[in-house]
């Protein structure tokens, strides 16, 4: 016999997102009731210069242990692993030391996990959570993530796998533009109020995504 899916909105107060033009919005993740601080910054014309020569297969989705401390020369490692010279990439790494910085200065934790990846695909086409505790995203090329508020989502047909055109009670998705920085709540369990996310469709349209991602 199946058994219900639990209510937890009489339980847990409904989930807000903090959204600002500032990067101090991003420790508002340490609020209980936020699954998502989101620094809504302008795009870097230097960085997008140079993730401009990056192409769809050019940097794999793999994921490597960081920290504070050693994220630029793990950055430097991965590119040289596929081939990438490092010092073509300077105002990007800059830039993904300055927001592992921040990661930390939200978190307090020593220790991530970082992708850096171009895909020209659809990766995560279902709605879904993140099996972290929190991530941070930011897409440095082409389309951000798409996101749904707490009142979109149906977390009880999301719990049980149906398809987003159930997942979605009302409404279009959110999304994050370009160079934004998010920091997301996830969900190991799938059962509580993570952020509801996925992927943008870029399959067959030429747009190549380089993201950045910092798990923690």
């Amino acid at each position: 016999m199946l058994q219900a899916t639990p209510d937890y909105s009489s339980i847990i107060p409904a989930p807000s997102h903090a959204l600002a033009s500032t990067s101090n919005i991003l420790n508002e993740i340490i609020n209980p009731h936020v699954n998502l601080a989101l620094w809504q910054r302008p795009n870097q014309r230097e960085i997008s210069r140079e993730v401009a020569t990056l192409q769809g297969s050019q940097l794999l989705d793999v994921r490597r242990p960081t920290s504070l401390a050693s994220i630029d020369t793990d950055v430097c490692e991965l590119l040289q692993l596929q081939g990438i010279a490092p010092a073509n990439f300077e105002n990007l790494r800059a830039d993904i030391a300055q927001l592992t910085q921040l990661m930390h200065g939200s978190t307090q934790k020593r220790n991530f996990i970082f992708r850096l990846l171009t895909t020209d695909r659809d990766d995560c086409r279902r709605f879904h959570l993140d099996r972290t505790r929190l991530r941070m995203m930011c897409t440095y090329r082409a389309p951000g993530s798409e996101w749904l508020t707490d009142s979109q989502v149906d977390r009880g047909a999301l719990a049980r796998g149906e398809p987003n055109e159930a997942v979605i009670r009302f409404g279009e998705p959110s999304h994050f533009g370009t160079f934004w920085v998010g920091i997301l709540k996830g969900d190991p369990g799938n059962v509580g109020t993570g952020l509801v996310h996925r992927s943008p469709p870029i399959t067959g349209s030429g747009q190549v995504r380089v993201l950045f991602c910092l798990d923690c």
